[in-house]
């Protein structure tokens, strides 16, 4: 089993080695960080149980591309939604997606 997610981990990093993104510690090394962000306002929640999302950057392909702010239901009971983080080491910027906990 070890061997076969190795493979798999393999396969992705020499599918991705000539992009300018690939996963590193859990996040992706995106070599810049986010444009400024933009000012949003949360509207009236649809309804009980409606978590507010704040918008945010998301790295998709070489570059950020703006997700709005939107009411969502969480996926399960309890769950906590953990904003995506812009991490610099050395000089280099990693992204880390924001994600339900």
């Amino acid at each position: 089993m070890a061997t076969r997610r190795t493979l798999l981990l393999l396969s992705l990093v020499v599918a991705l080695g000539s992009s300018a993104c690939y996963p590193v510690y859990g996040g992706v090394r995106v070599g810049f960080g986010p444009p400024p962000f933009r000012a949003e306002v949360a509207v009236v929640s649809p309804g009980p149980g409606y978590y507010w999302v704040p918008g945010y950057y998301d790295w998709v392909g070489r570059s950020y591309v703006w997700i709005s702010g939107r009411w969502a239901l969480p996926p399960r009971a309890h769950a906590i939604w953990v904003a995506p983080r812009y991490e610099r080491r050395g000089g280099v910027f990693y992204y880390h997606r924001g994600h339900w906990r």
